[in-house]
């Protein structure tokens, strides 16, 4: 049985290892972006507080609806990083049970 696996396991290795280093790569933009993406967020904060103290209510929601984008892209960025962690554990159990 163990023969039938082998070719599998010797594919199955590089795409581990390429979508190891990939997962790692993407971690630390991820996190890096989160940095820029949290400053980003202070200051549509601020863009928000200052658009609704002069009352200026269309601008504020447009503010918010940004906000609410790039929340919502960070939560899909964070959610692929998680697929990928995934897929190596699984890759890393097939090749290695």
């Amino acid at each position: 049985m163990w023969l039938i696996k082998l070719p599998f396991r010797i594919i199955a290795l590089p795409i581990m290892a390429v979508v190891a280093v990939l997962s790692i790569f993407y971690s630390i933009a991820l996190h890096l972006s989160s940095f820029v993406v949290s400053l980003g967020f202070l200051l549509l904060g601020f863009g928000i507080l200052s658009m609704l103290f002069q009352q200026m209510w269309i601008h504020a929601a447009l503010l918010f609806g940004v906000a609410v984008v790039a929340f919502l892209g960070l939560m899909l960025a964070e959610l692929i990083s998680i697929g990928l962690e995934a897929l190596v554990g699984k890759l890393s159990k097939f090749i290695f049970s």
